[in-house]
């Protein structure tokens, strides 16, 4: 590990100055950093963990996947192919079942059930095999889903951005209606939600009073089939613009129909949200992800996203059903490099801190690492992306199911160490986020965790450790702490996957892990404790009284 050279005796008693006089005001000037040699090489950071639990509540459980439809017709979505890999991110989880091939899959249903599909459905064909795979999966790890339906071919024409694109399969409401049965007589309660459509701002001209309009038909539709079902709808899961002015508008026309009406047709109100994009001439850095100003656009949009909620009052939970670090299929050496493990951690707990009730990642199910398709090959758009949570090493190991964990896997397996409970608010200023990231998590029984990101590339000469001293909440006397590192010499940009290790265990290609991530005891003192995170590390600190 490389150290930023020392500061000047000046600037350095600047800074541990302002170190002690943060815990002065707390009684604590006593637990700053002493001005030893290791301090000297590294950045001192006061928070203050006392403070009241804020109404934000934190789940683990509120993580999951975006999986394209065409994935799914293609048989992927597999108790032997994926079980494992829900398994070790917890007995809770979400699969969504959509993304832009959702308008260019087949649903052999109703009376298309034995029809060929037509050339334009180049995502394949979804039938009940595919139900039927996915309900043992869904048995097997615990998880649930939500299904998305073609738009594009049951609007008006005249409401399409561009026609001649990726021309959609012409499917028939009969379709619909006749997937959703088979769904909900196939998955039951495991089918949370069906998606109309996506990123329709994007695809269509409509309104969001048109797509509101557009949703509520849908849902007359499938009631009308299943009058006893009470499904509800997923809408409008707009684009990753970083206004919300979609969801504002669609939220208007909904409550424009009366106070309740959002609540009967809508299971959640669905948004997306990529930090970067590898679109067009696009491209995105590990620099710009690890960025403030990434972690501030995000944090701006996510309290947009909760301000819609407030208007609804709550009644209907506000989601990022699609994310992740780039969008069109990820940024090569950004999106399967080590810093996007960091950056999954962060972005997980920034999206539940501001009150998002769940991030759905969006992922490959079945791909050979770094084989990406262009979109003029026949294999697009199935499951073949720079962006995956796994991914295998050789044509041998995919046909084995072995799926190496990706960067970003691991980023979703240290959140999930975490309990429930409620988020306390440290006190870290916007100013240390290109150095930390800090969240603290109480969870009612006597406990804190608090988990802290260095989000400095290990590889870059003025990298430094972080030393964080943390005010206790009365009574704190054990800590215990596990940490997310790579040993790869290549800092953020790493692409050895191998080389993550969380508490000093790995996930195998089977799935599993090979062990229990292991803990270290954390010294804590008379009401504080100071960590040491490494650049390009994360550590989780349980406190216990």
């Amino acid at each position: 590990m490389r150290l930023r050279p020392a500061p000047s005796t000046l600037a350095r008693t600047a800074v541990l100055t302002s170190a002690v006089a943060l815990l002065a005001c707390t009684g604590q000037a006593d637990a700053a950093p002493a001005p030893d040699s290791s301090s000297l090489s590294a950045t001192p950071f006061a928070l203050d963990a006392t403070g009241s639990p804020s109404r934000a509540t934190f789940d683990s459980g509120m993580q999951g996947f975006s999986v394209e439809s065409a994935d799914f017709a293609h048989g992927y979505l597999t108790e032997d192919l994926l079980a494992e890999r829900l398994k070790t991110l917890g007995p809770h989880g979400v699969l969504r079942l959509g993304g832009y091939s959702m308008d260019l899959v087949w649903p052999a249903f109703g009376a298309a059930a034995h029809t060929p599909a037509p050339a334009q459905a180049i995502g394949g064909t979804v039938d009940q095999s595919d139900l039927d795979g996915l309900k043992q999966l869904l048995d097997a790890t615990g998880w649930k889903a939500t299904l998305g339906m073609p738009l594009k071919s049951l609007i008006d024409p005249a409401k399409l951005k561009n026609p001649a694109k990726d021309p959609a399969p012409q499917v028939t409401m009969d379709q619909v209606v006749g997937e959703v049965k088979a769904a909900h007589a196939t998955l039951g309660d495991d089918l949370l939600s069906v998606e109309v459509g996506n990123e329709y701002d994007n695809v269509t001209t409509l309104t969001p009073a048109e797509m509101w309009s557009t949703v509520k038909h849908y849902q007359g539709e499938i009631d009308a089939a299943l009058p006893h079902a009470h499904l509800k709808m997923t809408g409008p899961s707009a684009n990753t613009a970083l206004t919300n002015s979609v969801i504002d508008g669609f939220a208007d026309a909904a409550l424009a129909d009366g106070l309740d009406a959002p609540r009967r047709t809508l299971a959640e109100m669905a948004s997306h949200l990529y930090a970067g994009s590898h679109c067009g001439t696009s491209t995105t850095i590990m620099a710009q992800l690890m960025s403030p100003d990434t972690y501030l656009k995000a944090r701006t949009k996510l309290q947009g996203i909760k301000a819609v909620g407030d208007r609804l009052h709550d009644t209907v939970p506000m989601t990022l059903n699609e994310s992740n670090s780039a969008s069109c299929s990820g940024q090569p050496g950004v999106s399967d490099a080590y810093g996007s493990s960091l950056w999954a951690l962060d972005h997980l707990l920034e999206t539940s801190q501001n009150g998002v009730s769940r991030l759905l990642f969006h992922t490959n199910t079945a791909a050979i690492c770094g084989d990406f398709k262009p979109r003029d090959s026949t294999d697009y758009p199935i499951s073949y992306r720079y962006y995956g949570a796994f991914c295998a090493t050789d044509q041998a190991q995919l046909d084995a199911h072995q799926l190496s964990a990706s960067p970003l896997y691991y980023g979703l397996w240290t959140f999930r160490r975490l309990p429930k409970g409620h988020f306390v608010d440290l006190a870290l200023p916007d100013g240390a986020l290109g150095e930390l990231r800090a969240y603290g998590i109480e969870n009612g029984n006597g406990k804190l965790h608090v988990v802290l990101i260095n989000v400095q590339d290990p590889a870059a000469a003025d990298a430094t450790d972080d030393t964080v001293t943390i005010k206790l909440p009365r009574g704190m006397h054990t800590a215990r702490a596990t940490t997310l590192v790579s040993s790869a010499s290549g800092g953020l940009s790493s692409l050895d996957a191998g080389a993550i290790t969380l508490g000093g265990a790995k996930v195998t290609p089977s799935g599993t892990a090979d062990r229990t991530p292991r803990s270290t005891p954390v010294h804590v003192g008379a009401g504080t404790s100071t960590v040491t995170v490494a650049p390009g590390s994360a550590r989780i600190i349980g406190f216990s009284r």
